[in-house]
């Protein structure tokens, strides 16, 4: 396993376990926080990283997901599952990322509002010109080949949704 790859905690896995668990109901980031927990002692892996910052990665995702209108926030303060977001589980049984969210305008919108402009001297060029590479010639969104948690990663991450936004404008 690669030093940064922590189990349960990618993209990916933390959008199923909000959307699926807002399949029964309103859902909350403590509530979510409970049922990973309850998936780390069930795998009996250690989850590598703190409450916080677990907390933090759930409450960053279910942030994309209002943004892209899967959910939607309750006056209680949790968050229910839109028919949009039904629709988006019944679509990709594989899961939902960053490459199914940017399909719905308003969180492209967002990711163009919200980038950042390099400064010409980024030393993760490379990353970021592979990822670049890598979205111009249709590859998924998945195909990242650095470990998760990692300037590269992101690097190229970045690069690859440059790659969208260029080819949907």
């Amino acid at each position: 396993m690669f030093r940064h790859d922590y189990p349960l905690l990618s993209t990916p896995s933390l959008m199923a376990l909000i959307l699926h668990s807002a399949q029964d109901g309103p859902v909350s980031v403590e509530g979510c926080a409970a049922r990973l927990d309850a998936l780390f002692a069930e795998a009996g892996e250690d989850p590598a990283l703190t409450p916080e910052e677990r907390r933090d990665r759930l409450a960053d995702r279910i942030r994309d997901l209002e943004i892209a209108q899967l959910l939607d926030r309750t006056e209680e303060g949790t968050w229910r599952l839109t028919d949009r977001g039904e629709t988006a589980i019944r679509r990709n049984p594989d899961g939902v990322d960053w490459s199914v969210l940017t399909q719905y305008p308003e969180f492209a919108a967002h990711l163009r509002e919200n980038a950042a402009h390099p400064a010409g001297m980024d030393p993760r060029s490379d990353s970021y010109s592979q990822g670049y590479a890598a979205g111009q010639e249709g590859a998924p969104f998945t195909a990242n080949p650095y470990p998760a948690s990692t300037v590269d990663h992101l690097s190229w991450e970045n690069g690859w949704m440059q790659a969208l936004d260029r080819r949907t404008e």
